[in-house]
């Protein structure tokens, strides 16, 4: 049971509705208008060098001499290019494209209008190239990031749950607007302290955020505003997903060390990752915001918990594996071996079951505990009717399983003679 509650008014009014209409078509365009100047300027543009002498690439970067080495190993480069330069549009284009349709649908909603322009202005996201334009560029991304800081606070009804949330989320979005500005500026900003500063108030937003969700979800949301919430938060817990691929490249394939191991690598592993984790967060927003045919997402929570802690917990042991693993044979034998990643491969291979199905026992029974009860009572009673012959038993059993996992308000049961 939820306790009653009022039902908060998102619907805008005029003249507010016009106003924000016509400054979310503005923004957004000049948005759109951004993403095709830099696109057009950056496409045949070279490629970053990051083997040269004090080159500064992430991890996510295809350098020039990872295309020279698939250029060896006779790949059509042409492809190779444009499925790169697609691999960072099509997410973008996708973003605009929900974002456009929940405008159109639901732009009278001011929270709907708010998180379709989060998905058009993100379009800007990684745009560098624009010379002159580029502090117009960073204030339009810096929207999007503090509408990013809010939503967990105000989703979907558009109130601060709870009240007192209110005096720390707009600090905190503001911190984040200003955080995304300030390099913009020309400040003589010392990365270490920079970072520091950023570090502080993005932990208390984590926490704060999950806080907030979490009592939302349990005291104040109907059974529809929990399914628009799960979406939403699935959506965000999915893109987290992208930083695996990212982490792994960063320490066996990092660009310093280029290599047709870390071209097929991002190519078949990070790019498709990026695109698909960018595509479920738009996606997600929109199946919440529209309302429209809410698929159940406890199934797709329930894998990506898995799935996510599995990953990391393999990486892990992955990692943590070599590490030992070649301290040991430099200690034997004076040198690295290449031993200790094949054996680290086989440890890795071996644990995936078992640590697979010990995850998802203990995920079922810290956030599904009525399923997971269900599936116990399911399984006894299979074991039951393999082994009991009397139907009286059999049907009095069935009937407590049925009551038990679907708690009907009676259960009766006919048998045909």
């Amino acid at each position: 049971m939820h306790p009653p509650q009022q039902t908060a008014n998102t619907t805008l009014q005029q003249p507010w509705l016009n106003i924000a209409r016509a400054l979310w078509i503005i923004l957004s365009t000049t948005a759109v208008v951004a993403l095709i100047a830099s696109t057009v300027r950056g496409w045949g543009a070279p490629l970053p060098a990051c083997t040269a002498p004090g080159a500064v690439c992430g991890p996510w970067a295809v350098s020039q001499e990872d295309m020279a080495l698939a250029a060896q190993a006779g790949l059509p480069m042409p492809a190779m290019m444009a499925f790169y330069y697609a691999s960072s549009l099509l997410p973008k284009m996708f973003f605009i494209l929900v974002g456009v349709f929940i405008f159109w649908r639901r732009s009278d909603n001011w929270v709907a209008l708010l998180l379709s322009l989060m998905l058009t202005l993100w379009a800007v996201e990684g745009v560098e190239n624009l010379g002159a334009a580029m502090p117009l560029v960073t204030m339009l991304y810096a929207i999007p990031t503090g509408i990013f800081i809010l939503l967990p606070f105000v989703f979907p009804d558009g109130r601060f749950v709870p009240r007192w949330t209110l005096w720390v989320a707009w600090p905190l979005a503001a911190i984040s607007i200003v955080a995304t500005i300030l390099p913009q500026l020309g400040l003589p900003l010392n990365d270490r302290v920079y970072a520091g500063a950023l570090l502080s108030p993005f932990s208390l937003w984590f926490g704060l955020a999950g806080y907030a969700v979490v009592y939302r979800y349990r005291r104040i949301s109907n059974r529809m505003e929990q399914q628009q919430t799960k979406w939403v938060m699935a959506s965000i817990l999915g893109t987290f997903l992208g930083f695996i691929p990212m982490a792994i490249s960063a320490v066996l394939f990092p660009p310093s060390e280029p290599s047709l191991r870390r071209f097929a690598f991002m190519f078949l592993v990070y790019i498709p990752i990026y695109i698909l984790t960018y595509l479920f967060l738009s996606g997600g927003i929109a199946f919440a915001i529209l309302r429209y045919r809410l698929y159940d997402v406890d199934v797709i929570i329930r894998k990506t918990l898995i799935y996510a802690l599995l990953t990391a917990l393999l990486a892990l042991v992955f990692f943590g594996s070599i590490v030992l693993l070649q301290r040991i044979f430099e200690a034997i034998t004076g040198q690295r071996s290449q031993l200790s990643i094949v054996l680290s491969t086989l440890a890795i291979a071996a644990l995936a079951r078992p640590l697979h199905t010990r995850i998802q026992g203990w995920i079922d029974r810290r956030f599904y505990r009525k399923k997971y009860d269900a599936q116990q009572v399911l399984a006894q009673f299979a074991i039951t009717a393999r082994d009991e012959t009397d139907m009286n038993v059999l049907t009095k059993e069935l009937a407590r399983v049925v009551q038990e996992t679907m708690e009907p308000d009676s259960v009766s049961v006919w048998l045909r003679k």
